[in-house]
């Protein structure tokens, strides 16, 4: 999934496992800071771990 301010955040979620569009956005925002074009470009463990911290700060939002 190429990554840029218009990325469909419904998607995003279903890529994230299942997350909330909330959670979809705080990803879509770290995503843009990293210097990689698609989501694809992420190890396991660094998709991992910023799907973890998207989904952190959540609880209790949606």
């Amino acid at each position: 999934m190429k990554i840029d301010p218009q990325m469909d955040l419904t998607e995003l979620a279903e890529h994230m496992g299942g997350a909330s569009v909330t959670e979809a956005r705080r990803l879509r925002d770290a995503l843009q800071t990293r210097s990689r074009a698609r989501t694809e470009d992420f190890t396991g463990e660094e998709w991992a771990q910023l799907v973890l911290d998207a989904s952190d700060g959540s609880k209790g939002q949606d």
